[in-house]
Formats: C-alpha cells, sequence, structure tokens
C-alpha cells in the first residue's frame, strides 16, 4: 500500500489531482458563503427600499380640511393604510403580510414600531432596540417613522438572521 502510495506521488498528475480533492471542499465552502451574503443584502436592501416607499407614502395623508386652514396634520388611519398598500406592493406580500411567490422574503417582515409626529417640531423621537442600540431621529416638520424586521434564512447554513430596517419622513413646509 505505501509502494502505491508513494508512486502516486511521485506522479506530477497524482499531486495535482489531491491538491484538487483537498481545495475542491474549500472553495464550494466559500462560494456558499459568498452566495448566502450576497443574498442576504439583497433582501436588506429590498426591505430598505420597500420601507422608504412606504413611509413616503404614509406622510401623503395630509388632512385636507386642516391643510385648507393652514396647519399640516397627517390623518393617522389613511396614513397606516397608505404604509400598509406600499410595503405590501414593494414587497410582493399578500394583505395579511405573507410572503407570496414573488416576494424576496420567506416569513411575513415584523412591523416593530409605526409612529406618526405631528409636532411640536423640532422633536426627537427615540426607540431602543433590544439592550443595545438606541434608534434616534429629530423631526423637523410633521412626518412618520417606521421600523421592520425581516427574518433571512441563509440557503447553504441554515441559519437565520434578522435585519433590522427603519426609515423616516416628513411633510417639508416653508
Amino acid at each position: 500500500m505505501l509502494k502505491i502510495l508513494n508512486r502516486f506521488l511521485q506522479n506530477n498528475n497524482g499531486v495535482l489531482l489531491m491538491y484538487l480533492l483537498l481545495l475542491f471542499p474549500m472553495f464550494w465552502w466559500l462560494w456558499s458563503i459568498t452566495l448566502d451574503g450576497t443574498d442576504a443584502k439583497y433582501v436588506s436592501a429590498r426591505a430598505k427600499t420597500a420601507l422608504n416607499r412606504a413611509v413616503k407614502a404614509a406622510v401623503l395623508a395630509i388632512d385636507k380640511e386642516k391643510l385648507a386652514c393652514g396647519s399640516i396634520f397627517i390623518d393617522n388611519s389613511n396614513s397606516r393604510a397608505n404604509f400598509d398598500r406600499v410595503l405590501t406592493l414593494n414587497l410582493g406580500l399578500r394583505e395579511d403580510y405573507a410572503p407570496a411567490g414573488a416576494s424576496p422574503l420567506q416569513d411575513a417582515p415584523e412591523i416593530l414600531n409605526y409612529y406618526v409626529c405631528q409636532g411640536p417640531c423640532p422633536y426627537t423621537y427615540n426607540y431602543l432596540l433590544g439592550d443595545i442600540k438606541n434608534i434616534a431621529y429629530t423631526f423637523e416638520d410633521p412626518g412618520v417613522f417606521a421600523l421592520i424586521r425581516v427574518r433571512y434564512k441563509h440557503k447553504f447554513t441554515g441559519k437565520i438572521q434578522d435585519i433590522y430596517v427603519y426609515a423616516a419622513a416628513e411633510v417639508v413646509s416653508d
């Protein structure tokens, strides 16, 4: 047996084959990690874009009667309806937030915080995310703040990663 192994290692083709057999699993592992990381980054960017659009749509729900009197007031119920509609359309979700066929998500996103700031402005809104991160946003005008959590399951490793995304928009008044 030792004689066969010695002859195999003395041949250049045998050494090359042995290197390839040792390096192939490492390359496969690195490739899978790269694909998982890229896919998680795509889901995060898609969720951020969808949340930005949803918050901007929510801000547009201005009460027309109060606007006629010269004050800017965001209608809470219409604001939340606009937010839900735009978020579900941009993330490919059903009305109950369950992912549809075209959704990049595997689970329904969780809305952790939805806040409508009516004033007085400037107002700093603080939200403590767990024990570690404090998210603060200063409203200069009336606006909307939203925070969602998207769960991403890595395809190769099976690890579940929580992606937190927040956005804010304001009605700019001059």
